[in-house]
């Protein structure tokens, strides 16, 4: 009698990879309209709420820093609880936060509020990459991977040009108050329809993790390429989430419907570019080619863009705006690499680390900005707001160049490291 196969067939893991993508995608795709509502609804709260730009900066970035610090201990909590638990129990947080904000009109509670909210869609990638890693092979993990931050992009997408026309008809608390309870729904979903994954718990605890956090942050990967990234990409998410939306407003002179469509188009290029991203990050090492020179390349087409619009000014045309979309997805390909180039026992604390990273600079660059903007246009040497944009957006350039340069100097070391060991 021949032996029974223990392997799945390929339809009986594709209809498992369904079923345990879609509940943890809708959370995702959630995630992004939480991060990116902001840039749409930015004119409405500054007209009826009177907020300054720093006043804005600041009740947006508070989403990603509580995002960032929630990185922190996230990776014990998936590894001792399950990212299905995890996850849907981190929705119920953010849905309050939603109902808060669509309630709130002074600064400081609805500040709290977007912090609740990044704490609660804060394990929606990292639970998915979790239960996937613990289901499926090694092989499956980059088209899953593409899949989903495509979804995510997705989401980015719904928060504009058809986010604009919620608030447009209902309001801006009216999208609120639908996010909440679209993520409590997404949180009933994860927990009666996602598939509990098999064997999450590890022998580990608190004081292990964090004794291992100190090595994990001093591998040269995370020194090599977590401060690139986190400058590169917190840089983008600061502009794509939060100020591209005003610039159009403010700068260019765009009405509400011209800014939901121009966010719109950069969203769609930010689609394009993760799904291309996934393929070449699959594709690169079969070729011979780094990943990471790869995402090296495509950041530096992405400054020579963001430089571009900010010379243009209120000239700059919309393409570039989608090409920006594009390209600022091309420094998160480094993250390919950390299975690779790092031990499996500090892989999680790496990702959850250089998320930690991009998510706490996109903090200070969102604020930043807001500060530098309030500060050119209300300090005696008065700026017009053009000028104070372009002063705010050249800075975040110069420290984004920055961190380009490290990332061109660590894929340098990678190829010299190469071809020594290959000689």
């Amino acid at each position: 009698m021949p032996p029974v196969s223990t392997v799945a067939p390929h339809s009986t893991r594709l209809s498992t990879a369904l079923r345990l993508m879609l509940p943890f995608a809708l959370a995702y795709f959630l995630s992004h309209i939480y991060r990116s509502a902001n840039a749409v609804i930015a004119p409405d709260l500054v007209e009826s709420l009177g907020l300054s730009a720093a006043d804005l900066g600041l009740l947006s970035s508070t989403f990603m820093l509580a995002f960032a610090i929630a990185q922190l201990p996230l990776g014990v909590l998936l590894d001792l609880l399950g990212p299905r638990r995890v996850n849907a129990a981190l929705l119920l947080i953010a849905a309050s936060g939603g109902l808060l904000f669509a309630l709130s009109s002074h600064v400081t509670t609805m500040a709290i509020a977007r912090a609740m909210m990044g704490i609660g869609v804060a394990a929606s990638l990292m639970a998915a990459l979790k239960a996937m890693a613990n289901e499926f092979p090694p092989h499956w993990m980059m088209p899953m991977h593409s899949i989903m931050v495509a979804t995510g992009g997705v989401g980015a997408i719904v928060a504009t040009a058809p986010l604009e026309t919620i608030v447009r008809l209902f309001g801006w608390q009216a999208v609120f108050l639908l996010l909440a309870v679209a993520t409590l729904i997404a949180s009933m979903v994860l927990l009666v329809s996602a598939p509990e994954v098999k064997n999450p718990r590890r022998n580990t605890s608190w004081c292990q993790e964090l004794a291992g956090l100190k090595s994990a942050l001093s591998h040269w990967f995370f020194i090599g390429v977590g401060p690139a990234v986190g400058l590169l990409q917190g840089g983008f998410m600061a502009i794509q989430t939060l100020w591209a939306g005003p610039w159009l407003y403010m700068v260019v002179g765009l009405n509400r419907m011209q800014v939901g469509y121009s966010l719109l188009l950069m969203a769609a290029g930010m689609v394009a570019g993760y799904l291309i991203n996934g393929f070449l990050g699959a594709k690169a090492p079969k070729w011979g080619i780094n990943p990471i020179a790869v995402a090296l390349t495509g950041a530096g087409l992405l400054l020579v863009t963001f430089a571009t619009i900010i010379l243009m000014g209120a000239q700059a045309p919309l393409t570039l705006w989608v090409i920006y979309g594009f390209f600022g997805t091309s420094a998160p390909m480094s993250f390919a690499l950390i299975g690779q180039e790092v031990p499996i026992k500090y892989v999680g604390r790496v990702s959850t680390s250089m998320n930690f990273l991009v998510f706490s600079i996109g903090f200070l660059f969102q604020w930043g900005i807001g500060e530098i903007i309030r500060f050119c246009t209300k300090s005696s040497y008065s700026l017009s707001t053009e000028h104070a944009y372009q002063m705010a957006f050249s800075i975040t350039w110069f420290l984004q160049l920055g961190g380009w340069v490290w990332l061109a100097r660590t894929t340098l070391l990678m190829r010299r490291l190469t071809l020594t060991k290959s000689t």
